[in-house]
């Protein structure tokens, strides 16, 4: 800690440019490796999504390839529903004693009624040479209990045959499961094994008619020639490709370590995630052959994926060391040389600040030092000039704050000066006059304070005492109606917001011959808006120039050409929109002759309590 800190205090605490390539060692270290492991990640995803790719179309061919099996031996068995010849001869030779079966087939032939290619025996050969994987067909009788065993070789009966200890239920399995694993135990004592035969696929034989079950038909399947078959149909070299039942056991196994067994690991493939647990971490695509219950899976372990990505791995490594190296060493030059020149400006700097203005910096170049250094040389050649400046700013400033003093006085002058002529005004006996001193001297007072926002009670009072001077002036001829919601008038607004709206009326909308002059202020608040309406019943405005009001009102700014009766409003406007946004304002309605409507629309703002 303690190195640390000697070190801090050496070569970093007084030192800028120090600071400054630490700084920027330190980013462009942060800055390579983020962009290393960026680039790592997409190489990574990139190689991750090529292999997925590729294991993508060898479980396709493998599931053609499958499909194309399980759709000749389903084909095969519907032929035998289809086929009336074929049908009646398979369910002839399975209800029937052999000798019986022979004896009907004959008579078949002499009424010349079938041929060759009707028979069952004859459909099952032509299955067995076109299907390599298919070993044998077993055809088994419920009414006569014999199995028939037929190979592109041989065919055997085997009556009554004792089943083996694990296939005692195996008519029954298979009602619900057509694929059987049968494993390395035959079906029944004394089956020849030429070849082994684990997977069947097996299909009860009903009558059309009845429905009845007399036997069933069954494809034992040469697990050797299918696992060639599909050696021969995919490299073998991105994944692992694996041949499985729907319970889980093994027909074919690219590495053949789970042939013929349950593979271990079934549950975790299953579960819908994007990296699985098996032997190790791996990728794993899954795909179901049609109906055939079989699932073929391509397995992609991390391992085969990092050693794919070695070599970019190294690669990226040596790339960003690199960047590193010559980022560094090219800023540490560049910054050495400009540090040689802030050097040389903080001596001098120090000479000046010991006293010695004689001393100029000379910096070659023409960036900011060589500017900073100009700037320096022109201080101080200036310096004394700016030190009587400074003094006699100093004493301007004095006079002006001395100013303002006197300023602040003017106001209170005028205060008691209104109230003088007031109480003169009442001492003569003119009350009203008196009366109209005092609104006027509270109006000024209340127009000159600082603040620019008030309550909207406090504004309705400020028009208030205006339209009761104006009532002073008109006796008998305005009359005046005012409706604010108390909800509304705790309401924070702008300053003079109603009053010039008034104004605006009293100048070029009062009927100063007539004794019906009415305005009324209306005050509500609703959904957080309030809407404060001012309506007379003046000379209203026409309607050209009242296109013009609302088409200066919509423009920004002041609108060229706007004339001096509609300023008022077009302030009161801008500053609602200056204040509140442009979804608030002021709206005109009128109709010369019968009046003016002015809406303010703008939101509720409460004053902050605490």
């Amino acid at each position: 800690m303690s190195k640390i800190r000697t070190f801090y205090q050496n070569h970093l605490k007084k030192k800028m440019f120090n600071k400054i390539l630490l700084f920027y060692s330190m980013v462009m270290v942060l800055l390579f490796i983020s962009i290393s492991v960026l680039a790592y990640r997409y190489y990574e995803q990139r190689v991750v999504r090529e292999q997925m790719d590729a294991s993508l179309q060898e479980l396709d061919i493998v599931s053609i390839s499958l499909n194309q099996q399980y759709e000749r031996m389903y084909n095969a068995v519907q032929q035998i529903y289809t086929d009336a010849m074929i049908g009646d001869d398979l369910k002839y030779f399975l209800n029937r004693e052999y000798e019986d079966f022979l004896n009907w087939r004959l008579n078949q032939y002499a009424s010349s009624y079938r041929t060759e290619r009707g028979n069952f025996d004859y459909h099952l050969r032509l299955l067995l040479k076109d299907e390599a994987s298919i070993a044998n067909v077993v055809l088994y009788s419920t009414d006569q209990d014999f199995f028939y065993v037929l190979n592109r070789e041989t065919q055997h009966f085997y009556y009554h045959p004792k089943l083996s200890a694990a296939h005692q239920d195996w008519f029954q399995r298979l009602q619900n499961t057509p694929w059987q694993f049968m494993g390395s135990e035959p079906l029944f004592e004394g089956k020849m094994l030429d070849e082994p035969t684990p997977y069947s696929y097996v299909n009860v034989l009903k009558d059309s008619l009845t429905l009845k079950q007399y036997g069933a038909i069954m494809f034992e399947l040469n697990t050797d020639r299918i696992k060639g078959l599909l050696r021969d149909k995919i490299s073998g070299k991105d994944s692992r490709i694996m041949l499985l039942t729907g319970e889980g056991q093994v027909i074919f196994d690219s590495q053949g370590k789970y042939d013929n067994t349950v593979y271990p690991y079934w549950r975790q493939m299953n579960v819908p995630e994007d990296w699985v647990n098996l032997e190790e971490r791996s990728k794993v695509q899954l795909l179901n052959i049609g109906n055939t219950g079989m699932v073929v899976a391509a397995i992609i372990p991390e391992s085969q994926i990092e050693q794919s990505l070695q070599t970019i791995r190294f690669s990226l490594i040596g790339i960003v060391i690199l960047c590193i190296v010559l980022s560094i060493a090219v800023t540490f030059t560049i910054i050495r040389r400009y540090s040689k020149k802030i050097h040389r400006l903080v001596l001098y700097m120090r000479r000046w600040q010991e006293g010695d203005l004689s001393k100029r910096v000379q910096m070659e170049g023409e960036d900011e030092l060589q500017q900073i250094a100009q700037s320096f040389n022109h201080m101080c050649d200036r310096l004394e000039s700016y030190i009587e400046t400074v003094y006699v700013s100093e004493i301007k400033q004095k006079n002006a704050q001395l100013v303002a003093l006197q300023a602040q006085i003017n106001p209170h002058f005028l205060y008691n000066t209104l109230e003088s002529i007031r109480m003169k005004a009442i001492s003569s006996g003119a009350r009203d006059v008196g009366q109209m001193i005092y609104i006027l001297a509270t109006m000024f007072r209340h127009l000159i304070k600082k603040q620019t926002h008030v309550t909207l009670a406090e504004e309705i009072e400020l028009c208030g005492m205006y339209l009761a001077l104006v009532q002073y002036r008109y006796e008998n001829k305005l009359q005046v109606e005012t409706h604010i919601g108390p909800w509304a008038a705790g309401s924070i607004v702008v300053k003079l917001l109603i009053q010039p709206v008034i104004e605006n009326y009293i100048v070029h909308g009062f009927r100063t011959n007539d004794d019906d002059n009415r305005i009324s202020i209306t005050a509500t608040e609703v959904d957080g808006v309030i809407s404060i309406c001012v309506q007379d019943n003046g000379k209203g405005i026409s309607g050209q120039r009242l296109l013009e009001l609302q088409r200066s009102l919509n423009m920004d700014g002041e609108a060229a050409g706007t004339s001096n009766h509609s300023l008022g409003l077009k302030n009161v406007h801008d500053r609602i929109r200056l204040n509140y946004g442009s979804g608030y304002g002021l709206s005109l309605v009128s109709t010369q002759g019968e009046g003016c409507q002015v809406m303010i629309r703008i939101p509720v703002t409460r004053e902050e309590v605490g």
